[in-house]
């Protein structure tokens, strides 16, 4: 076993851990923790990670008082882990530390020259690659048998490139090519090998133009492992903590309660522009307070922060029994236990996304990995629509974010779907490609959960955000609860108040704020270059 994870076999309560000063731990999947049974919201499939298998340096299971002070080391990951994971553990710090891929999942390259027809790429030194015929695949350093531990192709079914405008210092996807599922670089017919840095590419589409300076970064959209976890944890404090690169996603809270991130660097290296393959940071089923605090994040492929429950679907009901048969239907959560004893549940129409009653669990018994049957102390006498979910409400946490640094992404800075007091202030929004702040709710696609309570979003700054969607107006603020019944006269979502904002927006002559199915919402004392449109194409009530 390697040093670091040594050090985390033999933990008692109440221990302090402090690591050697500025040390490089070097672990890999060889040597570490190998788990199985470890269930994740948002990541992996059934087929690509049938049993819930994980690599972690840090692995800490029902320990409680432990502090890890990093005393300025570096972890050094090679391959693809998860760096640290707390299963069932109170009162854990962790601080003072460093993460870093020895060799990213995420490459990157620049276009350096683009004409008509042909291309030449710089890659550095660390991204490897190898050449077979028109094809360039990208892979890691070797594993402890001498082959590398992953390798993809620049493009294919589940491989995704974003490109980043060297004049916007925008992240976008790159367009798909006719037939393809994913966006990626252009079809390439011919590879000359200039240095091992350079390569002259010729492709496919001859009028195909790449701005030069154009940064192109590649990843696999699998999410094997991730970028730490904290499972049915509670009292978890990440603080003073560098983050250089994260494999498959980001930090994920899940069924936690109280869990803080202060004064994080999550920022890419130098010579790098990613430091997430997806997410930053990701509470699925949370509860009590969530707070994220004077962090910094910049460059991922997906939202900065996303927060929701999952809405299972009703299958079936045993009247007699006071059971109920639910269901995980997105593919990328199953596993993890959704319910305990005493937890309460809203009954939710699934086509306009309202709650028509309540109930608490009793029993939770798990019949496979999607489906889990639930005692309950009442059944409301209806028959169920097909797609009628439930929502735990006991697991849903308050959200405090403040005084942040946030940049280039592709899409949402903060997806915000919980009915607990959300507070957003004094933060800074760079280069979002979609809203800054999207409350959604869904019971038929993505299915996170729920409805939304009271917003505030107050003293921020948001430059040039909405960027993907710049020709046609940026939405800044968007609601868009999936609600199918297009007839319902209902509110989802409570109250926003937007007051004292400043918004910035060079790509567009206008911002959008969108309140579709919202109760009330304020918009008060903003500052702003641009027209601000207000949107209320679904219900608002007060104003």
């Amino acid at each position: 076993m390697n040093d670091l994870s040594e050090i985390f076999s033999a933990v008692s309560d109440g221990d302090i851990i402090t690591l050697e000063k500025n040390k490089i731990y070097e672990i890999a999947p060889e040597d570490s923790f190998h788990l199985k049974n470890l269930f994740f919201s948002n990541t992996a499939n059934q087929e690509e990670n049938p049993e819930g298998e994980r690599f972690c340096g840090i692995y800490l299971e029902e320990k409680n008082n432990i502090t890890i002070d990093g005393n300025g080391a570096t972890i050094m990951i090679h391959g693809i882990m998860t760096p640290f994971i707390f299963k069932r553990c109170r009162n854990i710090v962790m601080k003072n530390l460093t993460i870093d891929h020895f060799r990213p999942t995420m490459t990157e390259y620049t276009v350096t020259e683009c004409r008509k027809g042909s291309a030449t790429l710089k890659i550095n030194d660390e991204y490897l690659y190898r050449i077979d015929g028109n094809m360039i695949y990208w892979h890691s350093e070797n594993d402890f048998s001498g082959k590398p531990y992953w390798e993809i192709p620049y493009k294919g079914p589940k491989v995704l490139s974003n490109a980043l405008n060297p004049e916007t210092g925008i992240v976008n996807y790159m367009v798909r090519g006719e037939g393809e599922s994913r966006g990626g670089f252009p079809d390439i017919v011919h590879i000359d090998v200039i240095d091992k840095n350079t390569l002259r590419v010729e492709l496919r589409d001859k009028e195909k133009l790449i701005p030069e300076g154009t940064v192109v970064s590649t990843r696999c959209i699998i999410r094997f492992q991730i970028g730490g976890a904290s499972d049915e944890s509670e009292n978890i404090l990440l603080e003073n903590i560098r983050v250089k690169s994260m494999n498959g996603f980001g930090i994920l809270a899940q069924n936690s309660r109280n869990i803080t991130y202060r004064n994080l660097d999550l920022t890419p290296a130098e010579g790098r522009t990613i430091t997430s393959d997806a997410d930053f940071f990701h509470f699925s089923g949370c509860s009590g307070e969530i707070k994220v605090v004077n962090c910094k994040a910049t460059g991922a492929h997906d939202d900065i922060i996303n927060i929701h429950g999952t809405h299972l679907k009703i299958v079936s009901v045993n009247r007699e029994n006071n059971t109920l048969l639910m269901r995980y239907s997105h593919p990328e959560s199953w596993g993890f236990n959704p319910y305990s004893e005493g937890d309460e549940i809203e009954y939710v129409s699934g086509n306009a996304l309202v709650p028509y009653a309540c109930a608490r669990v009793k029993n939770c018994r798990k019949i496979s990995n999607t489906d889990f049957e639930i005692e309950v102390d009442f059944i409301p006498d209806i028959d169920f629509a097909e797609n009628d979910v439930v929502e735990n409400v006991t697991r849903t946490a308050s959200l405090y974010v403040e005084g942040n640094v946030f940049e280039r992404i592709p899409s949402r800075a903060i997806l915000c779907t919980t009915r607990k007091d959300v507070v957003i202030k004094n933060n800074t929004f760079r280069y979002m490609g979609a809203p800054v702040i999207c409350v959604a709710d869904d019971a038929n696609f993505w299915f996170e959960s729920g409805r939304s309570g009271n917003i505030l979003f107050e003293g921020n700054t948001v430059v040039d955000c909405g960027a993907v969607e710049a020709e046609k107006g940026c939405d800044v603020i968007r609601y868009e609860p999936v609600v199918l019944d297009k007839n319902s006269k209902k509110a989802v979502h409570e109250r926003i108040i937007i007051r004292g904002n400043k918004f910035i927006n060079n790509l567009s002559d206008k911002y959008t704020i969108n309140l579709n199915y919202v109760r009330e919402a304020e918009i008060s004392d903003n500052e702003s270059n641009v027209m601000i449109i207000e949107k209320a194409d679904g219900i608002l009530g007060k104003r």
